[in-house]
């Protein structure tokens, strides 16, 4: 008896063995899977400048038409040392300092979070695959109209929105948003625009005036969001 006995505590030993390599394979071979991140890139956000000389609230029908959109470029460090900014050099700094603190605050919460970053100025190549976080700064009218977003001046102290979009690189790229067609609406900073139903977007309130700080506490929160989204649906974002 002592034999058998031996023989079926064996076999049953291999099999209980079997089962649990079996199942650590299994766990090891999902488990990569789910922990993996995409890549994310960061595309600076749009916001528009007030033209030279036009302190009341602008309209589609007086931008001038050489003011960039995208104000990361507008304000390339070519003043001398120490030299004073005139009031439009002052407002052109700020904007760019939004769209710069933008961009880096998101960076930084993002490799906090265990992404891999990085980040996408206008005309730069669109990458075939990963996650894109793009954006534009917003702003509502009196008459309830949404507007590409305008710095006046250095201290414009107005509210305005960060308007977000996060998207698989994978997929064809889907406009925010389009010119809306208005009379005398035309394709210039501070336009009226129709935000697309068709790209889930996020909206986040600021002040024109907002400091790095407050920036950072944005991004951080699109950073919780876009990670609860691949919790939820990892293939949204990846497939």
């Amino acid at each position: 008896m002592k034999p058998l006995a031996l023989i079926l505590t064996s076999a049953w030993m291999l099999i209980f063995c079997g089962t649990w390599v079996t199942r650590a394979r299994g766990e090891a071979s999902q488990s990569p899977a789910s922990t993996v991140k995409p890549p994310i890139y960061v595309y600076d956000f749009e916001l528009d400048v007030a033209p030279q000389g036009s302190p009341r609230p602008v309209s589609g029908q007086d931008l001038s038409s050489n003011v960039t959109s995208t104000a990361a470029a507008l304000f390339p460090n070519q003043q001398p040392p120490n030299k004073p900014l005139n009031p439009e050099e002052e407002k052109r700094k700020h904007a760019s300092e939004l769209v710069n603190w933008m961009s880096t605050s998101l960076i930084a919460e993002l490799r906090k979070a265990g992404y891999s970053v990085n980040r996408l100025h206008a005309g730069d190549v669109r990458p075939e695959s990963g996650v894109a976080i793009r954006g534009i700064f917003t702003e509502i009218d009196p008459e309830n109209h949404w507007r590409r977003a305008v710095i006046r001046s250095a201290d414009d102290s107005g509210k305005m929105q960060a308007v977000v979009s996060v998207s698989n690189l994978t997929k064809p790229e889907q406009a925010m948003y389009e010119i809306a067609p208005l009379p005398g609406n035309e394709p210039k900073p501070g336009a009226v625009i129709t935000l697309s139903p068709y790209v889930p977007l996020t909206k986040y309130d600021l002040d024109k005036k907002a400091d790095q700080p407050a920036l950072q506490a944005i991004a951080a929160r699109v950073v919780k969001d876009v990670t609860a989204l691949l919790a939820a649906n990892p293939a949204a974002l990846t497939q």
